[in-house]
């Protein structure tokens, strides 16, 4: 656990040990930790989420109450302070032989210290919003997918505490959302709710927080609004990768491919295996993914001369590696004329043209990636 100091007691030892000198049992001391609360001992509910049993609060909030250091000699923080505050107890200690002293942590564990007892009160803190339980078990508490739908109403990523709103998540209903983990919140002491604890990307940066579980829906975002780079297991359907193809400023080349089969509609799934099972690819750093299923197509014709004469012109302009996609398609035999009779087929497309940011290497760098993929067929 962060911040969590471990006491040591050595004198047992040293006593055991009369071969030690006292140089060398000077140096160990002087290495430990120094503390000077005595008969230590540890309570690691908090730590494994625990919290009911540990949980207290200020008796008041007008009166100063401090929390003090290890070794007693500096007021770290005054819980009157914090008046919304749960305060969790690690640990029990007695000073100057007083054993009413007891270490206490906030619920991330960045503030940490002893506190006389007395000066607590058992239980949740009844103002403001107070985390009960948290959870880390998958798939019930964490490791599942979440997205905002689309909506004009505010939803808030809040830090721990729920005094401050970190990000309104309606301007990013075009993210996916990893729930790490799950708490639950009740405010003024009731209506407990669900809150999950996810991260969102703001200006390059990544944002953490709590939002609402009745606020969010679990799955991938069908919504890709000035989304540019996304990869072919990131669309729900084919609808959103029809919105995605219509609205990405990268998708130029591929809505030029797509207008070649003016009566052939774009497919999802079909989509997805030109990527996966027949495309040109250098944004792997290592093995290519394996191919995929193509369970509910038949008659698929994979054009893997496309992909291959694009691969290696990629630098070429938009004009140049499009007349070079209709010749490598009429030599293949799907001329015009035929194109525009596969009413019956769907096509399957995947494309990212050179664009930097595509590849990312393992320094954590990005440079410009290629793929290029191109198959028909139908469904069963």
């Amino acid at each position: 656990m962060k911040n969590r100091l471990i006491y040591l007691t050595l004198l047992g030892a040293a006593l055991g040990l009369g071969s030690l000198t006292t140089a060398s049992a000077s140096l160990t001391t002087s290495s430990q930790p120094k503390i000077s609360f005595k008969k230590v001992k540890q309570d690691d509910r908090f730590m494994y989420n625990k919290f009911t049993d540990v949980a207290y609060h200020a008796k008041s909030t007008k009166n100063n109450a401090y929390i003090w250091n290890d070794t007693h000699t500096k007021k770290l923080y005054n819980l009157k302070t914090y008046p919304t505050y749960t305060w969790y107890k690690t640990a029990t200690g007695t000073y100057k032989g007083n054993h009413n002293w007891v270490q206490v942590s906030n619920l991330p564990d960045n503030k940490r210290g002893w506190v006389y007892k007395s000066n607590l009160t058992k239980g949740f803190n009844p103002k403001g919003y107070q985390v009960t339980h948290r959870r880390y078990k998958m798939p019930d508490f964490a490791g599942d997918i979440y997205h905002v739908p689309v909506t004009k109403k505010n939803v808030y990523l809040w830090n721990w505490s729920h005094t401050k709103k970190r990000v309104n998540l309606k301007n990013y209903t075009n993210q996916n959302l990893y729930r790490r983990h799950s708490v639950v919140m009740i405010h003024n002491g009731k209506s407990p709710q669900w809150y999950y604890y996810v991260g969102v990307e703001v200006n390059k940066q990544t944002v953490y927080g709590y939002v609402r579980g009745d606020q969010v829906q679990k799955g991938k975002t069908p919504d890709h609004h000035n989304q540019n780079i996304l990869y072919p297991d990131e669309f729900v359907a084919t609808k959103d990768y029809l919105q995605y193809l219509k609205q990405s400023k990268y998708q130029k080349l591929a809505r030029s491919i797509i207008k070649l089969f003016p009566n052939t509609p774009v497919d999802l799934g079909l989509s997805q295996i030109a990527a996966y099972n027949f495309a040109t690819n250098d944004t792997w750093d290592e093995d290519a993914p394996e191919a995929i299923s193509t369970k509910g197509y038949t008659h698929i014709v994979p054009f893997e001369t496309v992909a291959t004469y694009l691969m290696k012109h990629k630098t070429q302009t938009n004009k140049q590696k499009l007349a070079g996609v209709e010749k490598a398609l009429n030599q293949a035999g799907y001329t015009k004329a035929k194109r525009a009779k596969l009413s019956n087929y769907r096509l399957g497309i995947y494309v990212l043209n050179n664009v930097m940011g595509g590849k990312g290497n393992e320094d954590g760098s990005y440079s410009k990636g290629n793929w290029y993929g191109l198959v028909i067929g139908k469904t069963e």
